[in-house]
């Protein structure tokens, strides 16, 4: 009764005079850093635009973001505190906008905000959503909202906060408050808070961000939107912690939400774009992520469909949807798998659609092929725990083995016809769909003149040589002694990086494997020729070929750019996540 009797006598209205009198005193009463929860999902928020921070008080966030360039206003109701944050911006070399009002009283517009950013700013029970309301009304199309808040729980820690419950937020309330926008994270977390004298130690806190769809007027998001979410969505959740798989026998599978972490950890200390496919419904294995040479983000961004990585909570609750729909298929070859003019041949007895076509989810599994077999077997696992038979497979149809694919000659000269990426895959299968699926004509024609933009980056970005047989008449020659020493090629630190086809490996036989390869030293043989100026016979044996293996095949990390993933893997084998198979049953 004591400690009910205290928390009611605490219990006093969040007036102007209470901050005023707070913000009078020397120092800053929260700090001068910016939120810690705002520094990590920075790479999240707009880096231009109109930026609005509710109750900010002294300004710590404001002239954090305005460094950054973002047109920043800071609103309170404290004329004190805001008084301190126009000097803070002053001594920092920034400007920001004040304004002095209660937010219950204050008008946010119609779409005219970028971002809004709500830092431990708790909001009275009576006028909680009405503000929820106008702060998601005044986010324009894409734009962004950030909150940090206590939770209930935040009550036993007397680390910060209100000391009255109605004034904290849960996870449950903020979803139902911002239902119009897209979640991106939300989540109850306990964590260290250390922001001045008033928020110190252990707490409880709710952390929240979302996006206002675009295109929202017509009711549905455009592909390219939505694959911007999926992959906010990736970012946003990507958490150093257990999945809590167990049994799982990829050991990077077992350890997608460490494995994830590491990968945004790296882009964003290398200042990789997240969207990009080169620096850097399809389910994407959590370390083909932001890998240049994945195609599987620009599937999603140029064909459209679901962007999917094994790992991240959201992901996850639509990839079981997908599969456990009896439409579902995947495009994969192998034993047992049907081209489209097979499944189509057996769905004439089937029920259809009110368009008179059959009901089809294709589900396309993107990495290499033990990462895809890796994820089927996922895949089954999970749908024999729904009570439902293996996915079925569609394969192309046998045209493919005479398609020659222009993205695999830029990032892998001389791998011939037949090899396709999975952004290939894709729109081939499109040119089969035209007439069973009612595909409108020369949609995959148009699909594929998506490649070129990034073609052309890789010619400029890549130094990969084309084939030149006319130039390099005994090539032959010089593959068979480059292969003779590709074994014997200097490894440093257990994890190389190939310049030529950029492939990175965590292992030296994995890459003693890879320079065995005859198409690679078809690339090594080619280029050595070219810088030479060598038009006639080349003949090279011995230490020279080692010479050569040793200048143009492979160079330590430490030498060169590696991309996000290459790091990850460095991360978790130092942590101790790369577990063997055995050690997960």
């Amino acid at each position: 009764m004591a400690e009910s009797g205290k928390r009611q006598a605490e219990r006093q209205p969040m007036t102007a005079d209470l901050w005023d009198r707070r913000y009078s005193k020397q120092g800053f009463a929260y700090g001068t850093d910016p939120n810690t929860f705002l520094l990590e999902n920075i790479s999240l928020l707009p880096t231009s635009g109109k930026t609005l921070l509710l109750g900010e008080g002294e300004g710590r966030n404001a002239v954090y973001l305005a460094s950054r360039g973002l047109s920043v206003t800071a609103i309170d109701i404290s004329k004190v505190g805001l008084s301190k944050a126009r000097r803070l911006a002053e001594e920092r070399g920034v400007k920001i906008k004040t304004v002095a009002a209660d937010l219950a009283e204050f008008d946010f517009g119609v779409e005219c905000w970028d971002l809004i950013v709500s830092i431990f700013c708790h909001l009275p029970f009576a006028v909680r959503a009405k503000i929820h309301q106008a702060t998601a009304n005044s986010l324009r199309d894409g734009g962004m909202l950030l909150i940090e808040a206590f939770s209930p729980k935040q009550l036993k820690y007397n680390t910060g906060g209100p000391p009255d419950e109605e004034r904290l937020v849960t996870v449950e309330l903020l979803q139902e408050d911002f239902k119009t926008l897209e979640v991106l994270l939300c989540r109850e977390v306990e964590r260290p808070v250390e922001e001045g004298r008033y928020h110190t130690g252990l707490s409880s806190v709710v952390q929240f961000v979302a996006r206002r769809p675009a295109i929202q007027e017509r009711g549905v998001v455009g592909h390219r939107e939505r694959y911007q979410i999926r992959v906010h969505q990736a970012i946003a959740q990507s958490q150093d912690e257990d999945t809590g798989m167990r049994g799982v026998k990829d050991p990077f599978l077992s350890v997608a939400g460490h494995a994830l972490h590491y990968t945004i950890q790296a882009s964003r200390e290398m200042g990789q774009c997240p969207y990009c496919w080169l620096p850097q419904a399809l389910l994407c294995h959590p370390l083909e992520f932001m890998r240049s040479s994945s195609s599987g983000k620009l599937v999603a961004s140029l064909l459209g469909g679901e962007f999917l990585v094994f790992g991240v909570r959201s992901h996850q609750e639509v990839l079981d949807t997908i599969l456990a729909d009896s439409s579902t298929q995947l495009l994969l070859p192998g034993d047992g798998s049907r081209t489209l003019k097979e499944w189509l041949a057996e769905q004439v007895e089937m029920p259809f659609s009110g368009r008179g076509i059959p009901d089809l989810t294709l589900l396309v599994l993107d990495g290499s092929w033990d990462q895809v077999h890796a994820l089927r077997a996922e895949i089954e696992v999970r749908r024999h725990a729904m009570g439902r038979p293996p996915l079925s497979c569609i394969r192309l149809d046998d045209s493919v083995q005479h398609f020659r694919s222009p993205l695999i000659d830029a990032l892998k000269p001389g791998a011939g016809q037949g090899r396709v990426s999975t952004f290939e895959a894709c729109a081939l299968f499109l040119r089969e769909a035209e007439d069973g699926l009612a595909i409108p004509p020369g949609t995959w024609k148009e699909a594929m003149r998506g490649l070129e933009p990034m073609l052309r980056v890789l010619q400029r970005c890549f130094a990969l040589p084309t084939e030149s047989q006319e130039r390099v008449p005994d090539l032959e020659l010089l593959i068979a002694c480059l292969q003779a020493v590709a074994c014997d090629a200097p490894l440093q630190d257990g994890l190389r990086r190939c310049s030529i086809c950029g492939a990175a490996f965590a292992t030296p036989l994995r890459m003693r494997d890879h320079l065995r390869g005859r198409r690679h030293c078809a690339a090594v043989a080619v280029r050595f020729a070219r810088d030479r100026g060598l038009a006639g016979p080349v003949v090279c044996a011995g230490s020279e070929a080692a010479q050569i293996f040793q200048a143009y095949s492979t160079v330590p990390l430490s030498q060169c750019r590696p991309e996000p993933p290459d790091v990850a893997l460095v991360q978790l084998k130092n942590h101790g996540f790369l577990r063997k198979p055995r050690e997960l049953r």
